[in-house]
């Protein structure tokens, strides 16, 4: 014979869980109404305040994601153009690749060159020079210079992540990178010379 336990005298325990959730729901009411009656006490100045300052935040972030990579051109010296017969071309400020990582490394995952700015590269000796754009996102110039600082070649709007060679038609101890176009620009031609001081 079964016993029945469901007549009107029986009593009825909780379940530990239905308990913690009760408490869960009672907790996270309490802490809504809590935190609306602060945000409708807050002094509205604060908030415009932390507002902006979040606003940059986020904004700076945003274009150091787009510039993530991105490195500073150094200026090491200035370098001038001049005619044969001495006359200024222009000037810019260079950064100088003398060892064989710098050269190595070049203008490569460079994403930005002002007008003003080139790369000089420095060899021990004098020899054909061949370049090329892997890797580089930049179309450049490129002007090879004997060690007489007379310019030989100009190799001019290179391709961008080109592997294809870019050689100096004479023996080059320098080699010039500048924007593409900033030959033409400036009207700087075979037979130019360079000079450069470091700053």
């Amino acid at each position: 014979m079964i016993r029945n336990t469901s007549g009107a005298g029986a009593k009825k325990k909780l379940s530990p869980l239905v308990i913690i959730g009760g408490s869960v729901i009672l907790l996270a009411v309490a802490f809504f109404f809590i935190s609306r009656s602060m945000l409708d006490q807050r002094d509205p100045e604060v908030s415009r305040v932390l507002s902006e300052q979040s606003r940059k935040q986020r904004s700076g972030e945003a274009s150091g994601d787009e510039q993530q990579g991105a490195v500073q051109m150094r200026e090491d010296a200035a370098l001038t153009f001049v005619t044969p017969d001495g006359a200024v071309r222009t000037i810019i400020n260079i950064e100088i690749a003398d060892e064989e990582a710098s050269r190595t490394q070049g203008l490569m995952g460079r994403q930005h060159m002002a007008e003003d700015q080139g790369m000089l590269f420095v060899f021990p000796d004098e020899d054909y020079r061949s370049f090329w754009m892997a890797n580089t996102p930049l179309p450049l110039d490129i002007i090879y210079v004997n060690k007489s600082n007379t310019i030989v070649t100009i190799q001019r709007n290179t391709v961008p992540y080109s592997e294809e060679s870019v050689p100096s038609t004479a023996p080059a101890t320098y080699v010039i990178e500048v924007n593409a176009g900033f030959s033409d620009r400036h009207g700087i031609m075979e037979g130019d010379k360079v000079r450069w001081q470091r700053k």
